[in-house]
C-alpha cells in the first residue's frame, strides 16, 4: 500500500485547500486539569447582557464625569433624594417679622434637597444673617423633615440719621427700615453714632420715670453729649460730664415753676454755674411787651 502525501504548492509552502493539518496548542502540565474542567462546563451568556452592560458602562461614565467635574455632592444629593430621603417638609416656628420665604432662600437647599447631604450648620449661619434673626436651631427628622426654630431680635430704639429712620437693637444693630405705628413708644436717638450709645440715653431717662414720657428724642451732639428734645419742642442741652445731675436741675425747675411748659426754645445746662434760657419768637415778643409795660409804668410814677 502506497501512502499519499499532500503536495506542497510551489515554493510558498502552502497546503492545498482543505488539506492543511490542524495545529494543537500544548498547555503546560499544571494548566491541563483546569482546562479539562472548564471544557465540560456549559457556559451561556444571559439574554440582553450586552445591552445592560452597555447601559451600565454609560451610567458609570456619566457618574465618573460628574465626580471629576466637582459635582460629587450633587450626585449624592440626587441619588439619596430619589432613594426616599428627599426633604419634603420644612417646619418653621418662632418668627413673626421674618418671612418664611426669606428663611427658605437663606437655607439654600439646592436642586435636589436631600436630608442626608443637607448642611444644617451652614444653613443656620446663613439664616442668622437675616436682619431680624438672632438665633436659629435646625433639626433633621428622618426621612424627610426639617424643623427650624427661630429666635428674633427685639427692637430697642429708633435711630434717625442722614434722613433715614430705622429700628435698632440694644447693641445698635439695624433691624429694619420699616418703622410703623407699633414702635411709636420706643425711644428715639438722633445723630452719628447715636445707635451705638442708645442704651446710654435710655438708661439716663430711666432715672426720671415721670419725666421720660415727655421726651421725644435724644440728640447726640458731636459724639460727646446729649440734647433732650421734649414733645412740646423744648430742647434741654446737657453737659458732657454728669448729665444726670443737670437733668435733675431742669426737672426740679419744671416741678416748681413749670418752666419747661413756657414759651422757651431751649434750656442750656452745659455749664454747671450758669443756666441759660433761649426764648421762642412768641416768648421774645411777650418779654419785650412786658419790659415796655414796666418801663411805661415806671415813667408814670
Amino acid at each position: 500500500m502506497q501512502s499519499v502525501k499532500p503536495e506542497i504548492d510551489g515554493e510558498t509552502g502552502d497546503w492545498p485547500a482543505g488539506t492543511r493539518p490542524s495545529r494543537r496548542i500544548v498547555l503546560p502540565r499544571f494548566l491541563r486539569r483546569p482546562a479539562r474542567i472548564l471544557s465540560r462546563l456549559d457556559l451561556r451568556m444571559p439574554g440582553h447582557v450586552g445591552t445592560k452592560s452597555l447601559a451600565l458602562f454609560f451610567a458609570a461614565t456619566a457618574v465618573t464625569g460628574m465626580l471629576a467635574g466637582g459635582h460629587t455632592m450633587t450626585v449624592v444629593s440626587a441619588f439619596t433624594a430619589w432613594s426616599g430621603l428627599a426633604i419634603d417638609e420644612v417646619e418653621i416656628s418662632g418668627q413673626s417679622e421674618t418671612s418664611e420665604i426669606d428663611v427658605l432662600e437663606a437655607m439654600a437647599m439646592g436642586e435636589y434637597p436631600s436630608i442626608v447631604t443637607f448642611d444644617a450648620i451652614t444653613a443656620r449661619e446663613r439664616v442668622e444673617k437675616l436682619p431680624w434673626v438672632k438665633r436659629v436651631t435646625i433639626r433633621k427628622l428622618y426621612p424627610d423633615t426639617l424643623q427650624v426654630a427661630i429666635s428674633e431680635r427685639q427692637p430697642f430704639a429708633i435711630w434717625q440719621h442722614d434722613g433715614a429712620v430705622v429700628l435698632i437693637t440694644k447693641d445698635g444693630k439695624v433691624i429694619s427700615d420699616h418703622v410703623d405705628a407699633r414702635y411709636k413708644n420706643l425711644p428715639m436717638v438722633v445723630g452719628v453714632d447715636a445707635d451705638k450709645r442708645a442704651d446710654e440715653f435710655v438708661t439716663l431717662l430711666k432715672e426720671f420715670p415721670t419725666f421720660a414720657p415727655r421726651v421725644t428724642a435724644g440728640v447726640l451732639v458731636s459724639g460727646r453729649r446729649w440734647n433732650v428734645v421734649l414733645r412740646n419742642g423744648v430742647e434741654i442741652m446737657l453737659p458732657e460730664e454728669d448729665p444726670a445731675s443737670a437733668l435733675i436741675q431742669a426737672v426740679a425747675l419744671d416741678d416748681g415753676h413749670g418752666i419747661l411748659s413756657r414759651e422757651i426754645a431751649a434750656v442750656d445746662l452745659r455749664l454747671p454755674s450758669r443756666l441759660v434760657f433761649r426764648l421762642t419768637e412768641k416768648g421774645y415778643e411777650a418779654r419785650e411787651a412786658l419790659l415796655k409795660a414796666r418801663k411805661k409804668n415806671g415813667s408814670n410814677t
